[in-house]
């Protein structure tokens, strides 16, 4: 159970909800408990309620919880109210406050990804939730597939789908041999430099064979990395795929960017192509000191030139492709943002903590690691090093522009 004392705040928050319960088990308990399943989580009181913004505690008596912690299990286990219970005994708490007021608190951790969605009814459309602000809000349709294609990533990743209908002439030739070559660079003695460009398609995953079912050709994976736009945008693929990279240099209010890199026609735009044609323009921004690594070689490698091209490559590889929206690189003077459609598949405490990692596309991610981009350590974000990083960074920067 979490800390409770410092939910009771009065004022409701993202993941804190008041609902009042004198009239009986409140009716809207259920949308607000998919929503924090479905979310970062949250902790729902009974008990309080609310004036003109104002919220105060109104009580519930030792019979009221009673009944209300009976209606809750029945329902929780209830398919037609619930999807899953998720709760335990240790979630669900009477709170005694320093007046003597009752309360009854529930504490919902969001659900493990491979639970998701819940939702009520018995139908996941028009009945699943996620929590914006203080808000429950109705998951649009295509939110609710991609929770279901997360969850089926235990067995069968969204990104190892075998594509129908396609083959070797959807891959762009010169994307091939520029990632062989990278490849070769890092792995010079490898055997799979020795293949030809079909054996080596099936060593990196972009390319498989299903065993269960005998059916075999290329992945999603393997067209999103290779592939030709057309290819890639095919309704059979990943219709929505649209990367974006956008510089915002300039003073003029009139300029909405400085330069752009985008699906324009001018070249393939697939993944490695999208990472080979923006990196630079990203790690311009950064200082390169002058250094010599053991040989008495310019080293123009940084901390930070590594953590940009790491944040990169984890854009691209932890993308929702299935989904509306597109990936977005912004550029300005001070600052970098890199968006993408998706939400992370551990819960904001496992990324903090680090040490336990989810990839929504593990064969994306092999392929980036064949060639020296992520690492898969499920290292997390330490804040307190993420803020002394990030104030280093700063000031190397800011000596930097200042010459």
């Amino acid at each position: 159970m979490k800390n409770i004392a410092k939910f009771l705040k009065l004022k409701e928050e993202t993941e804190v909800e008041y609902k009042s319960a004198k009239g009986g088990f409140p009716g809207s308990f259920w949308e607000t408990f998919s929503a924090f399943a479905n979310t970062q989580g949250g902790v729902i009181v009974l008990g309080v309620k609310e004036k003109n913004g104002k919220f105060t505690p109104d009580g519930l008596t030792e019979e009221q919880i009673a009944t209300y912690k009976k209606s809750f299990w029945d329902n929780a286990h209830n398919k037609s109210c619930v999807s899953i219970p998720l709760l335990t005994e240790r979630d669900v708490e009477e709170h005694v406050m320093e007046d003597g007021v009752r309360l009854l608190v529930f504490s919902i951790s969001k659900a493990p990804y491979y639970l998701c969605p819940v939702y009520l009814t018995l139908n996941p459309f028009g009945h699943t939730y996620k929590r914006y602000h203080e808000g429950d809000y109705v998951c649009s349709d295509d939110e609710v597939r991609q929770m279901f294609s997360d969850a089926n990533n235990v067995q069968h990743s969204a990104d190892s789908r075998i594509l129908t209908g396609y083959s070797f002439d959807d891959i762009d030739i010169a994307t091939l041999r520029n990632y062989r070559q990278a490849y070769k660079d890092r792995h010079e003695n490898h055997p799979w430099n020795d293949f030809d460009d079909q054996r080596f398609l099936e060593s990196v995953g972009a390319y498989r064979k299903d065993r269960a079912t005998g059916q075999e050709g290329y992945t999603v994976a393997g067209m999103l990395m290779f592939g030709k736009y057309s290819s890639i945008t095919d309704p059979e693929c990943c219709p929505n795929f649209f990367p974006d990279y956008r510089e915002h240099l300039g003073d003029g209010k009139d300029v909405r960017w400085t330069n752009r890199v985008y699906p324009d026609g001018t070249w393939e735009a697939n993944l490695y192509q999208f990472y080979s044609r923006v990196l630079p323009m990203l790690q311009h921004a950064l200082p390169v000191p002058f250094k010599l690594d053991e040989n008495q070689r310019r080293k123009d490698t940084t901390s930070a030139h590594t953590s940009l091209r790491e944040a990169f490559g984890n854009c691209l590889i932890h993308c929702a492709y299935t989904v509306m929206g597109n990936i977005v690189i912004d550029r300005y003077d001070d600052r970098i943002i890199m968006s993408n459609p998706g939400t992370m598949l551990v819960s904001m405490e496992n990324f903090w903590e680090g040490g336990y990692s989810v990839c929504r596309n593990p064969l994306l991610q092999k392929m980036f690691v064949f060639v020296g981009v992520g690492e898969k350590a499920g290292s997390g974000a330490d804040i307190r090093k993420l803020q002394r990083k990030l104030r280093v960074t700063r000031k190397v920067t800011r000596k930097y522009w200042k010459r």
